[in-house]
């Protein structure tokens, strides 16, 4: 199918506009995605206190672990407590909702071990994600994914009558120009479902809570719990009612729940407790997710057992409508295997997107004689290699810091926040040539994390090669990644400082005026 020339420059103009706004947005997003496919394993990899193989027996019990969180510290009266388990290891992840702060303490139920957590890496790198830190970082992070289905869609159309042709043409050896549009256009074509897929969820659960936000100012009259009823997020609203009153152990709300809820077995992933102490406490079970399947959960009154309520009464479509797409972002449904071909196509997405940026810029000013397209090109350059060489400066100061260091988390994602700066900076200066800058970053990313492997393997009685054998998948898999973004970062060097031989291609530079040919 050809499209008319006034058709075709308005969907190519769409396509190169939203590509290019977007696309140092979309190359955060996509390779933050990675890690945040990996979030749980990493969260063991970072913490080698966490090293320890999960424990064979029964599950661990939630009055040992109140018990050993206020040793020290009695809970007072209405007091908000959470404790999170993990599949990866044994160890359970206590909260305590202070009037002032949120205190996380690492439990070993076996032990007895208590663990203050020393590094936020993996979830910072997940929360880079969709921009958490950043004002409405999720609202943007949603106006990026439309943005990027914008630039799909309208790219797909243009190029659908030379696909076939294009599908496969991949000419490395010629000029910048014509390999990288066809690396943009045979991994564009290649991870399609994939990156529309991305882009639709993204959208949907980035902007679910603006459009709650509108829904409650103009339908429900500004009744923001009709919005979390319908969906499906709503909780029980309890007082509290100032006096003491005696609580069920948690194991038999446990139990209860588990009775109360079809379906519902195993350790709970997530019990909170409302108001201990209260005679108005009450506690929420979250059973185990299932995979695109039914959420299990139980609200039960602390004082007396009884069930307030269950996912049976608060589930809604648009609840298991949203938890699919969850599912689908996040390749909670297909096993490791299919969270490695995320990642794949994942990096594969931020080829395309750096590659888009070279053929605007190639296509517009090939000698880079406009201010505008020299700052492109070295933001371009500066963002994405340089988020390449933080993150190995974030693993590598994992394991560098002091362990009792104070405020080292901080520290870390300090490091982060200024290898990253710096190597933005160091892009923009005038006289630097970007893609040497780019070989130095990818190299110093490679040479980190490679050299943080080695470490662990010199170092470390739990590293790449012993990981399995001491029943600790999670440190494996994340070792297996940082070899894999090692030699990534390394092959992309080798491939920018390499010479490319004169044009032996002659094509006009002006834009053709029907097609799109290159």
């Amino acid at each position: 199918m050809k499209l008319a020339p006034r058709t075709f420059r308005i969907q190519w103009d769409l396509h190169a506009w939203a590509g290019v706004i977007a696309s140092l947005f979309l190359f955060v997003i996509f390779f933050c995605g990675v890690f945040a496919l990996f979030r749980e394993e990493l969260e063991v990899w970072q913490e080698p206190a966490l090293h320890v193989a999960p424990a064979g027996g029964p599950a661990p019990s939630f009055d040992a672990l109140l018990a050993r969180l206020t040793e020290k510290n009695p809970l007072a009266r209405g007091a908000h407590v959470g404790f999170l388990t993990h599949e990866e290891t044994r160890f359970v992840t206590a909260y305590l909702f202070l009037p002032s702060e949120l205190r996380e303490i690492w439990l070993d139920p076996v032990t007895g071990t208590e663990l203050t957590p020393r590094s936020r890496l993996s979830s910072e790198l997940y929360w880079m994600h969709f921009f958490y830190r950043v004002p409405r970082g999720m609202e943007l992070t949603g106006l990026i994914a439309v943005a990027l289905l914008v630039a799909l869609i309208s790219g797909f159309w243009i190029h659908l009558k030379d696909l076939r042709q294009q599908w496969w043409r991949f000419r490395p050896s010629q000029k910048l120009r014509f390999s990288s549009s066809d690396a943009h256009k045979v991994l564009g074509v290649f991870g399609l479902p994939f990156t529309v897929m991305l882009g639709w969820t993204g959208a949907v659960l980035c902007l679910s809570a603006l459009v709650g936000q509108g829904l409650t100012a103009t339908v429900f009259e500004g009744n923001p719990r009709r919005v979390s009823e319908l969906s499906g997020y709503a909780q029980p609203v309890r007082e509290e009612a100032h006096k003491d009153a005696v609580m069920r152990p948690i194991d038999e709300l446990v139990s209860r729940a588990r009775a109360a809820v079809p379906g519902a077995t195993g350790t709970p992933r997530y019990v909170e407790l409302q108001l201990h102490g209260d005679a108005n406490a009450w506690a929420g079970i979250f059973f185990q997710l299932e995979p695109l399947g039914a959420d299990h959960y139980a609200f039960l009154d602390s004082v007396s057992g009884a069930p307030i309520a269950t996912s049976r009464e608060y589930k809604t479509p648009s609840f298991s409508f949203e938890r699919v797409l969850f599912d689908l972002h996040y390749a909670r449904y297909g096993g490791l295997l299919l969270k490695l071909l995320y990642a794949l196509l994942a990096l594969a997405g931020c080829a395309v997107i750096l590659t888009g940026n070279l053929i605007w810029l190639e296509r517009r000013d090939s000698q880079r004689k406009h201010l505008g397209n020299q700052i492109l090109e070295r933001l371009t350059v500066g963002v994405s290699g340089g988020l390449a060489f933080a993150t190995a400066v974030y693993f590598a100061a994992n394991r560098a810091l002091p362990w009792e260091m104070p405020r080292r988390a901080d520290w870390e994602f300090g490091l982060f926040l200024g290898a990253w700066a710096l190597a933005v900076a160091l892009t923009l200066v005038p006289r630097a040539s970007s893609r040497q800058a780019g070989v130095v970053l990818c190299m110093g990313a490679a040479a980190l994390f490679g050299g943080v492997v080695a470490a662990d393997v010199a170092f470390r009685e739990v590293n790449l090669f012993t990981a399995i054998s001491r029943g600790l998948p999670p440190v494996f898999i994340s070792e297996l990644l940082l070899c894999a973004l090692a030699l990534g970062c390394g092959g992309l060097a080798k491939g920018l400082a390499r010479r490319r031989p004169p044009e032996v291609l002659r094509a006009s530079l002006e834009t053709p005026p029907q097609g799109y040919q290159v």
